[in-house]
Formats: structure tokens, C-alpha cells, sequence
């Protein structure tokens, strides 16, 4: 055998060797190319399925909203009402009170007075 064949016969294991090498990575790559696109498809559809719980919870919160604002405004609308009723009972009860507290003290001075002049003559 000569140099030239025995070199040709290193060249071609190398070859064979190289090809199992990368028949194999190409193998592998592939293999994880496929656990790749199962993730992906998992990811997707568990991201699907917590888009749409999240679109329920928004709308379940968009529900409760409606409700708190309606309760603000008929808590609103009393606290109105309740101030126009203290206001108006103060106007009503406050001319007569005064009056009759200045009543009640002109008599008491107009009593005094009488008493006075009782004791005196």
C-alpha cells in the first residue's frame, strides 16, 4: 500500500466519521426543535386560557365598578338630601326659637319689673 492510498483510506474514515457527527447534531437539533414547538404550543394555549380568565376577571371587575358607582351616587344623593332637610329644619326652627327666647326674656324683664314697682309702692 502506498502513501497515496493509505492517505485516501484516513481521508475517507474522516469523511464517514464527520458525517455520523453531523447526521447526529442534525439529529439532535431536530429533536430539539421538536420540544421547542411543543413548548411553544403549550405556552400558547395556557396563554390563551389565561387571556380569556383575564378577560373575565376585568369584566366581573367592570361589573362591580358599576355597582360601587351606584352606590356613590345614591350615597351622594342622600348626603344631599340630608343636608337640604338639616338646612331647612335649622330655618324653620331657628325665627321661632329666636323669637321666643326674646319673648321669654322681655316677659322675664317685664315680670321683674312689675315686681319692682309692686315692692316699692
Amino acid at each position: 500500500m502506498t502513501v497515496a492510498e493509505f492517505a485516501a483510506i484516513i481521508v475517507a474514515i474522516s469523511v464517514v466519521v464527520a458525517a455520523v457527527f453531523l447526521v447526529t447534531a442534525v439529529n439532535n437539533l431536530n429533536n430539539t426543535l421538536a420540544k421547542l414547538e411543543d413548548t411553544a404550543h403549550q405556552l400558547r394555549d395556557e396563554g390563551l386560557a389565561a387571556f380569556g380568565e383575564l378577560r373575565q376577571l376585568v369584566a366581573d371587575a367592570d361589573a362591580e365598578l358599576d355597582k360601587v358607582d351606584l352606590v356613590l351616587d345614591r350615597a351622594d344623593q342622600a348626603t344631599t338630601a340630608i343636608s337640604e332637610t338639616s338646612r331647612r329644619t335649622h330655618e324653620a326652627v331657628q325665627d321661632p326659637l329666636i323669637r321666643s327666647l326674646a319673648v321669654a326674656s322681655g316677659g322675664s324683664k317685664l315680670a321683674r319689673g312689675l315686681l319692682r314697682r309692686r315692692r316699692d309702692v
